[in-house]
């Protein structure tokens, strides 16, 4: 398999015009004394009260409040793009510029923060005295007892959309601790608070370097709120033909790890192993192509592992990918970052996959935080954000994130994102998600609205209107490949009614649901042993436990390990025997 290696990850420099001209801001200019004036006091707020990073308070402004610091003239940045040049024709070039482009608005903002007096060690100091004295009541886990964790990195870490290497002094969020953390995630409680300092904490020994990959997540979602909207992410391809879903889907490859789980935990452990083969080989593919899915899913592949105990297969993993990303990812990627954090941790001690899980819930709800912000600005340029939030937000590390605190402001994103798709159609043809599109859309709604919202009633009615326009998608008019799309929506509406039904005691109409969700799946993806029908069955068999009818769920599992089976058989056939 010959791989090339991807395209530095480098957003395009401030105001420079990208293909799609209308959608992107105007050129920038140099700011004059009024405007900087404007936003002093949420610099001040950002910067000093709420203890940010510069590169933090930078990037908040400028997508909240379109302020562009632009770069000087210096020589300094000239020769920086000469050198760049001369450097490589390469990409790698970009990367050159882009630093120095940010290394300049950089200084802008440090001289603007001399000239306004802004101190954040003398505000540190007079505030100490105040947090000390709080922090006893606030900061108390679910057991009951006080947590206090203080984390530094023994390096610094230079973030690729910034040269500031100063790690975060303070950083405050909701999140479980690491004491309470389980194999099964739970809900954030809003009275802890992690602190993260530049002192060195003794007690925590070699976790403390896990803090890198807060600050590498951060970089991760900055590169990609900023990177211009890509029609062909691996979803949409996905969904385009999903009989034959890109082997570049990192979707694709968290499920053949759940496979291996769900495999091994029923006594299969031959078959978990030939699953496990399968999802490295599917890695090696997902590592060749950045999108905004690759870091969350990988870390979730993490978060599951660490979190069941399967250490040898965590070790394999890791080893596996840091090698890949090492050859197929730029060498400031944030990957790479998390990969070689998490490797130097004692994972294999339970304190330290407690801190490695607790460590990736804290970088998850910051995310979470940080991509809540642009919901609504960029509906229609970056439906992935959506599908983050909510059509991915059930795994075990992202499982409780609190989106329901958002519900105003998420409902009506999701309507103005329907109200946008209803414009196109009527407006345009032969759009590259036509036909499965709105389904995507009605799909993310009702998700939401039944399982962060709980409102089932409504959620009803979204599954029936879904099934109806999935339905629609089955006549001769459409082509075969949108016809599977329909049905793998079709699908999913019939596993959502079949949970309300469970709810109502209606079991002989949980049963059927399920029941049509294995056959739309199987006519989705075009065979009766592919991955997500297997998964399908196991939601079947689960429902026959529930009910007590062992002989039934034991029928309906041994069908799905068969098929599993033959999946199996067939992508070792297909890798040709490697």
């Amino acid at each position: 398999m010959t791989l090339c290696p991807l395209p530095v990850l480098a957003p395009r420099l401030p105001g420079q015009q990208g293909s799609n001209s209308g959608s992107e801001k105007p050129g920038t200019k140099e700011h004059t004394e009024d405007e900087w004036e404007a936003v002093r006091g949420v610099v001040q707020k950002l910067y000093i009260q709420d203890g940010r990073k510069l590169y933090e308070t930078m990037s908040i402004i400028k997508h909240r409040h379109g302020f562009w610091a632009t770069y000087d003239s210096s020589p300094s940045f000239f020769l920086l793009i000469i050198l760049s040049i001369c450097f490589s024709p390469s990409l790698r070039s970009t990367w050159l510029i882009y630093l120095a482009a940010s290394h300049h608005s950089e200084q802008m903002y440090k001289k603007r923060l001399k000239k306004w007096n802004f101190r954040k060690r003398m505000y540190r100091k007079a505030s100490r005295a105040r947090s000390q004295s709080t922090t006893g009541s606030d900061e108390v886990s679910r057991c009951g007892r006080e947590v206090e964790m203080t984390i530094s990195p023994k390096k610094s870490y230079s973030p690729p959309i910034s040269t500031t290497s100063t790690t975060p002094r303070m950083f405050t969020s909701a999140s479980t601790t690491p004491s309470a953390m389980t194999d099964t995630t739970v809900a954030p409680s809003t009275s802890t608070i992690l602190t993260i300092s530049q002192q060195p904490s003794a007690n925590l020994g070699p976790f403390a370097e896990l803090e890198v990959i807060l600050g590498s997540v951060f970089t991760w979602s900055i590169c990609k709120l900023e990177a211009p909207s890509v029609k062909t992410d691996p979803m949409s391809r996905y969904l385009a033909s999903p009989n034959r879903p890109p082997m570049q889907d990192s979707r694709t490859m968290y499920r053949t790890f759940e496979l291996v789980f769900d495999l091994f935990r029923r006594g299969r452990g031959k078959l978990a192993g030939m699953a496990a083969r399968q999802g490295f080989h599917v890695l090696e593919y997902v590592l060749t192509e950045d999108h905004p899915d690759l870091v969350w899913h990988m870390l979730d592949t993490v978060y599951d592992m660490a979190g069941t105990g399967h250490l040898q297969l965590l070790a394999m993993f890791l080893d596996h990918a840091s090698a890949m990303s090492r050859r197929l990812l730029p060498a400031q990627h944030p990957l790479q970052f998390i990969l070689r954090q998490i490797r130097r941790c004692d994972y294999r001690t339970h304190q330290g996959r407690r801190y490695v899980c607790h460590i990736l819930r804290q970088a998850w709800l910051r995310n979470v935080d940080m991509l809540g912000q642009e919901v609504g600005s960029l509906a229609h340029r970056h439906l992935w954000l959506y599908e983050q939030l909510i059509w991915d937000a059930r795994t075990r590390l992202r499982r409780g994130s609190g989106l329901e605190k958002r519900a105003g402001h998420m409902a009506a994103a999701l309507r103005n994102l329907e109200n946008h798709h209803a414009d196109q159609d009527d407006g345009s043809a032969d759009d590259a998600g036509d036909g499965y599109e709105k389904l995507r859309i009605q799909a993310l709604v009702l998700e939401f609205t039944q399982m962060d919202l709980g409102d089932k009633v409504a959620a009803e009615e979204l599954a029936h209107n879904l099934l109806r326009s999935s339905s629609d998608g089955d006549g001769s008019s459409t082509s075969s490949d949108q016809q599977r799309s329909a049905a793998r929506f079709h699908a999913y509406a019939r596993k959502m009614l079949a949970r309300l039904n469970e709810e109502k005691c209606q079991w002989d109409d949980a049963e059927d649901n399920l029941r049509r969700a294995v056959l739309k799946r199987e006519a989705a993806h075009g065979t009766n042993n592919d991955l997500r029908v297997v998964r399908d069955m196991w939601v079947l068999a689960g429902h026959f436990e529930r009910l007590g009818r062992h002989e039934d769920a034991a029928r309906v599992e041994e069908d799905a390990i068969q098929r599993a089976t033959l999946y199996l058989n067939d992508a070792f056939l297909q890798h040709g025997g490697e």
